[in-house]
C-alpha cells in the first residue's frame, strides 16, 4: 500500500515536515524541509500551544509532570507531541520545557509520581523519550536516567512498574507490564547505540512475545493485554495500543527483522482506505484542534504514521510513487 503522498504534503505543517523527511527521504538541510519546520511553530494550534506555557517552562500545574492526565496543558504528554512534530531544543520554548523536566528528576536518575515521589519506568520512559527526541541524548542528566532503567530490566526482558517485581523480589516471575516495556523501548529507540543492544534486543523479544501469546498471558496488578480495542489508532500514545507498539518496535533492528512485528503491521494496514488513508479510532478530546482529536474524517497525522512504520517494516510495499522519492527503512 502506497502512501498517499500529496493528500499528506497539504496537511498541517508537522504533517508535511515529517512527510518530506520520513517518507521522502529529505535531508533536514534541505530547503523546503526547514521551512516546514519553521512553520510547525508558526501554526495556530501549535502556537496556542505555546502561549499556555507557564514562564518556568512547564504546563499546567507544578504537580502535573507526576500525574498522568492526557491533557493539551501538562508537559508530561506535550513535549513529546511537540518532539514528534519536529520541535527541538533549538526552541527556546522547548529547551526550557526539557530543563523544566530535568529539574524534576528524582535523586536516583528516574522520574515519577507523586505523592508520594515514586520512580516509574512507564513515566521515566515516556519522559527519557521526549528528552533524547528534542536533542537531549547525550545530555549526562539523561545518560543517569538511562542508566537507572537498564539496571531495572526483569528477566524475562521486560519492565514493570512495582519494586516487588525486580530481580531477586517476590514477584520476579510473574510477566513485565507490557505498557511500562513499551515506554521504555521508545526510550532505547531514540539512542541508537542503545537500540541496537543487548537490552533492546531482550525487550523486543518480550514484547514480541507479548503478541504472540496474545490472550493466554495472565497479568497481576496491571493492564496491558492485547485484546478488544487494540487495534484502534489513538495519538498522543497515552495507551497501549497497535500504533505505538509498531511504532517503537519497528526502530529497534531485532524487532524490525522479526516476522512477527510484520504479522501486526499487516494488522495495522487493514484498517486503512482505498486511498491508504487511516482514522482515529479513540480519541482524546482535549486534542480536538487537530485532525487525530476527531473521528470523523481520516486524519494525515494517523496516516503519516502509519505509512511511516510500514515502511520501516515492509518498504517494498510501502514505497511512495514517484521520481526520487523512496522510504527510508531506518
Amino acid at each position: 500500500m502506497a502512501p498517499p503522498i500529496e493528500w499528506l504534503l497539504a496537511g498541517e505543517p508537522h504533517v508535511r515536515y515529517r512527510t518530506l523527511t520520513d517518507l521522502l527521504g529529505r535531508a533536514e538541510d534541505d530547503g523546503e524541509v526547514l521551512r516546514a519546520r519553521r512553520a510547525v511553530r508558526r501554526h495556530g494550534p501549535v502556537r496556542a500551544i505555546f502561549a499556555r506555557q507557564h514562564r518556568s517552562g512547564r504546563w499546567g500545574s507544578a504537580t502535573d509532570i507526576q500525574k498522568w492526565w492526557p491533557r493539551t496543558d501538562t508537559t508530561f504528554w506535550v513535549l513529546g507531541v511537540l518532539a514528534d512534530f519536529g520541535l527541538r531544543r533549538d526552541a527556546p520554548r522547548v529547551a526550557a520545557a526539557c530543563e523544566y523536566v530535568l529539574g524534576t528528576q528524582q535523586p536516583c536518575g528516574a522520574f515519577g509520581w507523586a505523592p508520594p515521589p515514586t520512580p516509574a519506568e512507564c513515566f521515566t520512559g515516556i519522559l527519557a523519550g521526549s528528552l533524547a527526541a528534542c536533542g537531549y541524548g547525550e545530555d549526562p542528566r539523561l545518560g543517569r536516567v538511562y542508566d537507572w532503567l537498564l539496571a531495572r530490566q526483569r528477566p524475562d526482558g521486560g519492565f514493570w512498574c512495582k519494586n516487588t517485581g525486580q530481580p531477586g523480589g517476590p514477584r520476579e516471575g510473574e510477566p513485565s507490564c507490557a505498557f511500562a516495556s513499551l515506554c521504555v523501548a521508545g526510550a532505547l529507540a531514540e539512542i541508537p547505540r542503545l537500540a541496537r543492544g543487548a537490552a533492546a534486543r531482550r525487550l523486543a523479544g518480550f514484547l514480541l512475545g507479548c503478541w504472540e501469546r496474545r490472550g493466554t498471558i495472565r497479568y497481576a496488578g496491571h493492564d496491558s493485554r492485547i485484546g478488544t480495542g487494540w487495534e484502534r489508532l489513538k495519538y498522543p500514545f497515552t495507551d497501549y495500543r497497535i500504533l505505538r507498539f509498531v511504532d517503537v518496535l519497528s526502530r529497534l533492528p531485532a524487532a524490525r527483522r522479526d516476522a512477527r512485528l510484520g504479522e501486526v503491521v499487516d494488522l495495522l494496514l487493514a484498517g486503512g482506505d482505498p486511498e491508504g488513508r487511516f482514522r482515529a479510532g479513540s480519541i482524546h478530546r482535549a486534542w480536538s484542534d487537530f485532525d487525530f482529536g476527531q473521528k470523523r474524517e481520516p486524519s494525515r497525522w494517523l496516516t503519516l504514521l502509519v505509512h511511516r512504520v510500514a515502511g520501516r517494516v515492509r518498504p517494498d510495499t510501502s514505497r511512495p510513487r514517484g521520481p526520487g522519492r523512496r522510504c527510508p527503512s531506518h
